[in-house]
């Protein structure tokens, strides 16, 4: 059953990624044949290209009678011809039975005769190449490339007030060749005078100056111009800002930069269901410049029968250097389960360093304060009573990112470890290490019928140092739930001790939790519309007393949901269905809305 199900998951991913998106007038179309005279290789490009340009033309939605298509078509071929250097190219059409014939006689390619750059003699001497050479292709693709090379060989070596560049390409029919020549503008060269901010009313001037990273005597380069622009919008504070460059007076010129701000502060309110936990409830309020100088404070509380928490959060961006940030935490959590009752209070403090664009480390200190009530596992005398924890724990992580959406990714994956060392303040000589490794991962075949994503999770986890009932019981690995094993209910998979009763009846306790973890999640996601979409899973997971790794005997789940897709993220309905069902502990089936995809 398992087998047939995840065989039904990936056909039902990856079959539809076979065809292309309905196109209504595309099928409506006549159908062409396409035949190049002695280039089996550009044949195949050209209908390539007019198949692409008949999916997204919408000025052939105005011709009826397929001779006009094909003249239209034509026009088309002996464009994309000339675009590859077959000036002397010929295209013929012909219409019979309602199909359109395409003959190309391609002629000679013209190549580069000879390449010239006109540009100040000083700077001349130091390009040392274009991507395009004599005696290449006259394609206007790498024609274009050498305009890019040219400018940004410009931007990083002169002061010029502007950059412009153009070429002018000189066709020799009778050599089938070209000459080519790159042409730089003159403009003044010029250096950074006075630089102004405007507009800003609640952010301090010298943090937006340190974004700009531009000062006065620099060299004047239009590209620094556009970063400095998007680094003041990536403050995620500014909401729009222009620059206005002055006319240059003794080689310098003055720019200013005019912003907007943001609303800096955000409310949000919630509401989900699950059937293992009940309705929650949550909101937050949320400062993005409580300082003035971008630093973010959160308070968000969530609340269902099982879980309660009150958690405030600051962040200080740029803490000693520029790509490191210190996160100051304070939470207060409440967990009420079947086999434990946990109060606790949590101080946290940790510095994030980003390494790369994907790469963040991350290092810190958490002091937890915790009472916790274990009801299962314990004599009739243990039970009841409290067991309070002082838990000192130095968390260190590592994130790769390459995931395009933080709550809807179509394409991308994360890898997150996280190694924490605790220590028991109450008790020296207990300490223990709890590792956990995550891997995410989302394919998206854009191009196919309601454009398919398959994603991927897999997590395990390991504690080491300490035996099962040694360990705090809100401290243990438990599977189960709609962030872990859809179908069965939050924390029910995992060790249960079994229990002998007078009449000689054996009954197994709750789950007392583990110190391994194992989970598998298989998911499809498809887009019917703009704002809805749909789902199919397969979760397996289970919690072992031994911290090995284990997947030999995971608990399943199979289910399939609904999404509705606001500009924010998707709201979610899954319903889940237990393949391994247990009596008298799995109910047949489980309900789940909350905002966001399962992982």
């Amino acid at each position: 059953m398992r087998i047939l199900f995840v065989s039904l998951l990936v056909g039902c991913v990856l079959l539809p990624s076979q065809g292309t998106v309905a196109n209504p007038f595309f099928n409506q179309l006549p159908g062409f044949a396409l035949r190049v005279q002695g280039d089996s290789t550009l044949q195949g490009s050209l209908r390539q290209a007019l198949e692409a340009l008949r999916e997204n033309s919408s000025t052939l939605q105005s011709y009826e009678d397929p001779r006009d298509i094909a003249r239209y078509e034509r026009g088309n071929l002996e464009k994309l011809l000339r675009s590859r250097g077959y000036y002397d190219a010929t295209v013929r059409e012909s219409v019979a039975d309602g199909e359109i014939v395409y003959r190309v006689t391609p002629g000679p390619q013209y190549r580069i005769k000879s390449l010239d750059i006109e540009m100040p003699p000083g700077l001349r001497s130091g390009l040392r190449g274009l991507p395009i050479a004599v005696g290449d292709p006259l394609l206007a693709s790498g024609v274009l490339e050498g305009v890019q090379a040219v400018t940004r060989y410009i931007n990083e070596n002169a002061c010029l007030l502007n950059v412009d560049v153009s070429y002018q390409a000189t066709i020799v029919h009778r050599e089938a060749a070209a000459g080519l020549v790159y042409r730089v503008a003159p403009s003044p060269e010029v250096r950074v005078g006075a630089v102004h901010i405007l507009g800003a009313v609640s952010i301090a001037e010298d943090y937006l100056r340190d974004q700009l990273s531009i000062l006065p005597g620099d060299c004047f380069n239009r590209s620094q111009l556009d970063a400095a622009q998007l680094r003041l919008l990536r403050t995620k504070l500014i909401a729009n800002v222009t620059s206005v460059v002055s006319e240059p007076h003794n080689g310098l010129v003055n720019i200013t930069f005019i912003v907007q701000e943001r609303n800096h502060r955000t409310i949000t309110l919630g509401v989900g269901y699950t059937s293992d936990e009940g309705t929650g409830i949550s909101a937050s309020w949320e400062h993005r410049n409580v300082f003035h100088r971008g630093e973010k404070f959160e308070i968000e509380s969530k609340i269902n029968r099982v879980k309660q928490s009150l958690k405030g959060k600051l962040t200080l961006p740029r803490f000693l250097r520029d790509r490191q940030r210190l996160t100051a935490s304070l939470a207060l959590t409440g967990e009420d389960v079947d086999s434990y009752h946990a109060k606790a209070v949590t101080l946290g403090a940790k510095v994030s360093r980003k390494l790369s664009k994907h790469r963040t480390v991350s290092a810190g200190a958490e002091l937890k304060f915790s009472r916790v009530d274990e009801q299962a596992g314990l004599t009739l005398e243990e039970e009841g009573q409290d067991e309070n924890y002082r838990l000192l724990a130095f968390p260190l992580g590592y994130k790769l990112n390459t995931t395009d959406k933080p709550l809807d990714a179509r394409r991308g994956a994360i890898t997150a470890l996280e190694i924490k060392p605790y220590l028991d303040l109450n008790n020296n000589s207990s300490a223990f290490l709890k590792n956990i490794l995550q891997v995410t991962a989302y394919k998206t075949a854009n191009a196919a019928r309601y454009q398919p994503t398959l994603a991927v999770r897999l997590k395990m986890g390991a504690i080491v140092g300490a035996s099962n009932l040694e360990l705090p019981a809100d401290e243990r690995f438990y599977a189960g739930g709609g962030g872990s094993v859809r179908g069965y209910g939050y924390q029910e998979l995992g060790p249960r001790i079994v229990e002998i009763g007078a009449d000689g009846r054996e009954t197994l306790s709750d789950p007392i939790g583990g110190r391994g973890l194992s989970e598998l999640s298989l998911e499809g996601r498809f887009h019917f519309s703009e704002t809805w979409g749909g789902v199919v899973f397969l979760d397996g997971g289970n919690a072992y007393e031994n911290p090995s790794p284990n997947f030999s005997n995971l608990f399943w789940g199979v289910g399939f949901g609904v999404r509705y897709i606001t500009s924010f993220a998707p709201i979610r309905f899954d319903l889940a269905f237990p393949l391994d069902r247990r009596d008298g502990v799995d109910d047949s089936y489980q309900v789940y809305i909350s905002l966001g995809q399962a992982f």
